[in-house]
């Protein structure tokens, strides 16, 4: 969603949630290029849930039934720097708390080089607004 990433990156965030069942492969290249574009830290959260802890009502595959503690989702939650760099993660398989020191004049010294919300947005020719 372009445009409502645009519109997030002009509000000036600092900090963006990327909540995902499970973080994949193509989940964590999304949350990379979002830290690298939008200048900004990204926590990537990807949940952990084995197959015995599926709710109740929900019927297992039949593998999953041979396999109760395989994972359905495996997590791979991280913490993502604005220059799309990896701080923490991506943890798979373990529920873990992920730490990370932000330094928030990294924003700053990284918008020196890409600045979607700034002059590089061209404001003279292209608006964009969020509707309230």
């Amino acid at each position: 969603m372009p445009l409502a990433r645009q519109v997030l990156h002009q509000s000036g965030e600092d900090i963006h949630i990327a909540a995902w069942p499970q973080v994949k492969e193509m989940n964590l290249i999304a949350s990379r290029h979002y830290a690298f574009e939008g200048r900004c830290f990204v926590i990537a959260c990807g949940a952990v849930m084995r197959a015995r802890e599926l709710p109740s009502e929900l019927e297992p595959i039949e593998s999953l039934k041979q396999r109760p503690d395989s994972f359905v989702l495996n997590g791979g939650s991280a913490i993502i720097a604005p220059d799309g760099s990896l701080l923490a993660g991506p943890v798979f398989e373990e529920a873990v708390i992920l730490t990370a020191d932000l330094d928030l004049s990294r924003i700053a010294q990284e918008s020196l080089a890409l600045d979607v919300a700034g002059h590089y947005s061209r404001p003279d020719i292209f608006e964009v607004k969020l509707r309230s």
